[in-house]
């Protein structure tokens, strides 16, 4: 008789294989982490297994993948969201001058704790909404974190955006403060020792990174041989340790990158947002065969349109991320597809548009592509790693029990996960976290939190603005 790690038994398995299979009743079998069968109890023949998680009432899907977010923002949510406010100021304030060790960690363990509880099992984290890495420690701390709660974690680690020197600062364990600068050629070299470690397996096998430059193809406050430098610098160290990278990209930057930084697009590039591009530059990303990952709850998508659908049809490869989790956004990738949909059929006038199937394939398989990671991830398909979300349809508002792709699509959040296995080993099941203290997680987070508050004196960024009420816009004068 076949022995085997783990058996996922009797639900219906969504693959999102080549031939896209939905198998009524299926089994999954795991041995050694990956998965070593994916069908109907017929074909899978007598086995024994150590452990059975019993997926009766759910879809089984490989587990979904956040292309897209941020280390840090989860510990300074909504801070700055005023009519006199700049979320982005108050980050970065937070993240360069007033975080510590135990910031880093305690954030990269509730970052990880919702990822885990809304099924993604590989998610991408910048750390800091502009990288932050003046030092090491902000990022070690990170991976710690991470690691403690299982997920899969990709450190986005590269030189951020100008001007240079950067205002850096350091607390001792007696609350004490030390400013210093940190120039660009710091950043990089931290960068590189980064890289290599992860490279070398130093944070475990679940924590990688990626070469992440805050942008790519963005000339301003840089000269063109300086950005010429910069960019020879990270395309150099990605390839010399065969990694991804990956960066924001908005209007002009892709033109300006095939014109002037060519070895910078390519399909080892993954370029968060793409907002306000030009058609041209949609043909540009699809002939690089540069990947996208587009984040629809993003307000990177206010301020200019994402063109997915021209992407997708040019034979881009699109994936759908969260950017999260600040100010105003969450890790639930699943709710991204129902985002998705309804923006870009309000905007193409067309309620055709991104249908249910390609929107699942945007946080499975496609997402896999997009990092590189096809051929490990992103499909129930035997070799690949056994990464697997359970989604409850035992639920009201995903009856009747039918059309699992329409209702995923449609109807299911983050909130629906019930289960979920990394690697061949079971983080959650029936709703239940195994092995992870969540209490501890939380009370530790909300700890840091309020350090972090007091640091940097920023009560005032808790408190309800006066224009909360009764309007249907803040207004930039702040008149009550």
């Amino acid at each position: 008789m076949r022995q085997v790690d783990l058996a996922i038994t009797g639900g219906t398995l969504v693959t999102m294989d080549p031939r896209r299979r939905i198998i009524e009743d299926g089994v999954v079998l795991v041995e050694n982490g990956s998965i070593s069968f994916v069908g109907t109890w017929e074909d899978a023949g007598e086995f024994e297994a150590r452990k059975t998680l019993d997926a009766r009432g759910h879809w089984v899907l490989p587990g979904l993948i956040d292309a897209h977010g941020h280390a840090g923002h989860s510990l300074v949510k909504a801070m700055g969201d005023r009519p006199d406010g700049n979320w982005l100021t108050v980050a970065e304030e937070v993240y360069f001058r007033n975080s510590t060790e135990d910031f880093w960690w305690a954030e990269a363990r509730v970052a990880g704790l919702e990822r885990l509880r809304f099924g993604v099992t590989t998610g991408y984290s910048m750390m800091g909404n502009i990288p932050r890495v003046d030092d090491l420690w902000p990022t070690m701390n990170h991976a710690r974190g991470m690691s403690e709660i299982g997920v899969r974690d990709i450190m986005g680690v590269g030189p951020g955006l100008p001007p240079w020197p950067k205002t850096v600062a350091t607390w001792d364990a007696g609350g004490k403060r030390t400013l210093r600068e940190s120039g660009a050629d710091e950043a990089m070299e931290t960068t590189r020792e980064i890289c290599r470690r992860a490279a070398r397996g130093e944070f475990g096998g679940r924590i990688t990174a990626h070469v992440s430059p805050s942008r790519i193809g963005d000339p301003e406050g840089l000269g063109a041989e300086e950005l010429r430098r910069q960019t020879d610098d990270f395309v150099a160290l990605a390839r010399d340790l065969g990694m991804m990278i990956n960066a924001h990209a908005y209007k002009g930057n892709i033109a300006y990158a095939y014109e002037n930084l060519r070895d910078a697009l390519g399909p080892g590039t993954v370029l968060a947002h793409c907002t306000g591009i030009t058609p041209e530059e949609v043909q540009l990303l699809a002939e690089t065969d540069t990947r996208v990952a587009h984040c629809p709850s993003a307000r990177a998508v206010v301020r200019g349109w994402c063109p997915a659908v021209d992407l997708v049809e040019a034979g881009a490869t699109v994936a759908l991320a969260t950017d999260g989790t600040g100010p105003d956004r969450t890790f639930d990738v699943i709710k991204e597809m129902r985002v998705a949909a309804i923006i870009h059929r309000i905007h193409e006038g067309d309620d055709r548009v991104m249908p249910p199937g390609k929107l699942l394939e945007m946080i499975t398989i496609d997402a896999a592509r997009a990092l590189g990671l096809e051929d490990k991830r992103g499909s129930l398909e035997e070799g690949k790693d056994a990464d697997v979300t359970l989604v409850n349809a035992r639920q009201a508002h995903q009856y009747p029990h039918a059309m699992p792709i329409h209702r995923l699509a449609y109807t299911a959040s983050g909130q629906d996960v019930s289960g979920v296995v990394v690697g061949g080993r079971v983080l959650m099941e029936r709703g239940k976290l195994l092995d992870i203290d969540e209490k501890d997680i939380l009370e530790t987070a909300q700890q840091e939190f309020e350090a972090m508050v007091k640091r940097s004196g920023f009560e005032r960024e808790l408190e309800i603005p006066p224009q909360f009420w009764g309007r249907a816009r803040f207004r930039e004068d702040g008149d009550a």
